[in-house]
């Protein structure tokens, strides 16, 4: 008979299916068989029995809890978390398809060396030379290392390098992607402290809202935490006593979310700012919402043209003011500023101006629908998100040759950053480069080194989620649900390995691999929803569900307004002679492909878009109106150019979208990427110029002008919508 202790039980009885994965940690080679059927299956598989593993979606910043089906020793299907506070068991297209990525057939399958920057022919390397030949590279840099990490870099990984960068007096890691900066974070945080002294993101409370004002916030399609967001809006949307919740959505271009609007207003792409003040100036003037509220916005609104204002959305000005009455008067309200607002010119002052409608929401007393998530109990909180003037900075020291060693995780800055930057050449000045991405992507084509981490199916590591969702802080538990199917190496195990060596960094990193870091992370961790006391207990728990997070919401009160004066409201300035360049262009994330990552995969290739049904494309989205005017139909091929480049792509008449601008989805054009993402339509950040907002931070990639030319020649468009004329006679040979 076996004894167990009480303690070893709760150990063990806690743990669950996570098990397996604690049991086998220090034992991968002999456990996990790579792309083979088990001959002898561990003794926790059952065959044809599956295993399911709580962890965390990395295919996207926003922090999903997942569950992961595991048949065999092979991940075979993932579902959203039903116990995670963000998405409570939903999963976006994005999330499900992380299956294609651990089975990617051009996943990096071991370290290699690259015989010359950009040749793409690479050598195998032994890893044991892999990590001495990093030991060698810190150790030559000494403080002139950097290390260029993207939004989905695990929060270990970022503490990790953070560390390594404090001890030997090398700058802060920086973390910057496309991902960021088309979720307007940087602009977000400012406007934030701005307004209400908190340098972090904004949670909105759309649950218990009875009114959102969306200005360009494809909260339903994209931005930021869209899975999170479209679980609050079903409850928005099916409240008690009936109630369904009021959407106003303002933008130039239709999205998902102002498809699910109960209005859609066609605001003029940079003069969000200007309907947002002329709101607030309207709600001071009528007193509407009670004198509290007529009070705070007489203090925030200054001097507004509202029949200018009333233009910019094609309103007329009473129809402005009734939605003013019906914010103002809203039991609740929410405004939410999206990413094209953030990435305008003026995206500071056009987010706080947003904002500030957010502060009336308190003013009589009411619950208010901003927020910002409690600080974790903990030395743990979530990496700070770098600006473009940062990333410049970061350029301008490799132009100089100032940094002997680049390491690269988790971004790819020779995609995510305009031509314009010159990141290609400053790239071509540092010494060493070495990525640690799964994938050969743009920024790898030109490393001297790949050593490929491990994917997040195949990895462990935290992370802080920030938006959180019902007031609760959220740290994110990452587990291995399958084992390496490559001969690919954890990149913390990596760096510590090789900071052993470095003695200014060895006192530092003093863990033996990155598990052991991770624990003590965690285990400081006071005790949270799933319980224990124990710190054995607590670690096991925190895998076996997916995370730490709290039983219940700590109190926090409402944002307290600091911010004095009028919020500006003078639109946004665009780049472009209105004269030669007549549209405005409004980029967007694919729903599907995000910021490009995901071009990788033929599922989200393949998936047709949810508003026009394309796929495998690069389109541009013109009005019906502006299509007549320049003599063109769906899939003819025009040339866009700004002042700063030019793209070629086929049309699609879209009627959902302001006759003076144009729209093109960012997330194809990819060089490398591997070869479902390779010379795949066109890269529209092309388009886009360097030059910094009005606050002298982040790149105001949505305030620029183009102009069209009609090509002579047709591409099909693979649409999954019928082509067919309805006027068209359709012969059908038997």
């Amino acid at each position: 008979m076996i004894h167990f202790t009480r303690r070893e039980f709760l150990k063990v009885s806690a743990a669950g299916t996570a098990t397996a994965i604690l049991a086998g940690c220090a034992q991968e080679t002999e456990r996990w068989v790579a792309l083979e059927p088990y001959v002898r299956a561990p003794e926790e598989q059952l065959a044809g029995v599956p295993n399911w593993y709580a962890s965390t979606c990395r295919m996207c910043p926003a922090g999903c809890g997942i569950i992961v089906r595991v048949m065999n020793g092979r991940a075979v299907k993932i579902e959203g978390n039903p116990e995670h506070p963000i998405n409570r068991g939903k999963l976006c297209a994005r999330g499900q398809s992380g299956l294609q990525l651990l089975y990617n057939p051009d996943r990096v399958t071991g370290a290699v060396r690259q015989e010359e920057r950009g040749s793409r022919k690479f050598e195998p390397l032994a890893w044991n030379e892999a990590i001495n030949t990093l030991y060698e590279k810190l150790d030559a840099a000494g403080d002139a290392v950097a290390l260029w990490a993207g939004s989905t870099t695990s929060g270990h990984l970022y503490d990790l390098f953070a560390r390594y960068a404090g001890a030997v007096g090398a700058s802060a890691p920086l973390r910057h992607d496309l991902t960021s900066a088309l979720n307007g974070v940087g602009t977000l945080t400012a406007a934030n402290d701005a307004l209400f002294g908190r340098s972090a993101l904004p949670s909105y409370a759309l649950a218990q809202a009875d009114v959102i004002f969306s200005f360009g916030a494809d909260f339903l399609g994209a931005w930021l935490s869209a899975t999170g967001f479209g679980v609050e809006f079903g409850q928005f949307r099916s409240q008690p006593f009936g109630k369904r919740g009021l959407l106003v959505q303002f933008e130039p271009k239709m999205s998902i979310t102002g498809a699910k609007a109960d209005r859609w207003v066609p605001v003029q792409p940079g003069a969000e700012a200007l309907v947002a003040a002329a709101l607030l100036r309207i709600i001071a003037d009528e007193g509407f919402g009670g004198p509290a509220r007529a009070e705070l916005a007489a203090t925030l609104a200054g001097d507004v043209d509202l029949d200018a204002a009333a233009v910019t959305c094609d309103l007329a000005l009473a129809d402005l003011v009734a939605l003013a009455r019906a914010f103002a008067e809203a039991e609740c309200p929410v405004a939410i500023p999206g990413g094209a607002l953030a990435g305008a010119s003026n995206g500071v002052a056009a987010v706080t101006a947003v904002q500030a409608l957010n502060a009336l929401a308190g003013a009589a007393g009411g619950a208010g629908g901003l927020g910002f998530m409690p600080a974790v109990p903990a030395t743990l909180v979530a990496p700070p998100a770098s600006s473009y003037a940062d990333a410049q900075a970061l350029i301008a020291r490799m132009n100089a040759g100032e940094i002997k060693l680049l390491l690269v995780h988790g971004a790819n800055p020779v995609y995510d950053l305009p031509p314009g930057s010159g990141i290609a050449d400053a790239l071509a000045k540092v010494g060493t480069i070495i990525s640690f991405n799964p994938l050969v992507d743009e920024t790898s084509a030109l490393a001297d080194y790949i050593l490929p981490d491990r994917t997040y199916l195949e990895g462990w590591g935290y992370e802080v989620v920030q938006p959180g969702f019902q007031g609760l802080p959220v740290i994110n538990s990452q587990q291995p649900v399958v084992g390496p199917f490559y001969d690919v190496r954890p990149t913390g195990d990596v760096l510590l390995t090789a900071a052993r060596g470095i003695p200014a960094a060895a006192p530092a990193l003093p863990w033996t691999d990155e598990v052991a870091f991770i624990k003590e992370q965690i285990t400081a961790l006071p005790k949270g929803a799933s319980g224990g006391d124990d710190d054995e207990v607590r670690w096991a728990r925190f895998l076996q569900h997916g995370g730490w997070w709290p039983e219940a919401a700590p109190e926090s009160a409402a944002p307290e307004l600091t911010a004095q004066g009028p919020v500006a409201a003078a639109p946004a300035a665009f780049e472009g002679d209105e004269g030669q360049y007549p549209y405005y262009l409004h980029l967007y994330p694919s729903v599907l492909l995000g910021d490009g990552r995901g071009a990788s995969l033929p599922w989200l290739q393949g998936a047709p878009d949810p508003l026009t049904t394309v796929a495998w494309q690069t389109w541009v989205e013109i009005n019906p109106a502006t299509a007549q005017a320049l003599g063109v139909d769906h899939g003819d091929m025009v040339h866009v150019e700004s002042p700063h480049g030019a793209v070629e792509a086929p049309v699609y008449v879209f009627p959902a979208i302001r006759p003076d601008t144009v729209a093109i989805p960012l997330g194809q054009g990819h060089s490398d990427l591997g070869r479902y993402a390779r010379e795949r339509g066109s890269h529209a950040l092309h388009l886009v110029g360097v030059t910094l907002d009005d606050a002298g931070a982040n790149l105001a990639w949505s305030s620029v002008r183009v102009k069209i030319t009609r090509l002579d020649k047709k591409q099909a468009l693979a649409r999954l919508e019928s082509t067919i004329d309805p006027g068209e006679d359709i012969h059908v040979p038997f």
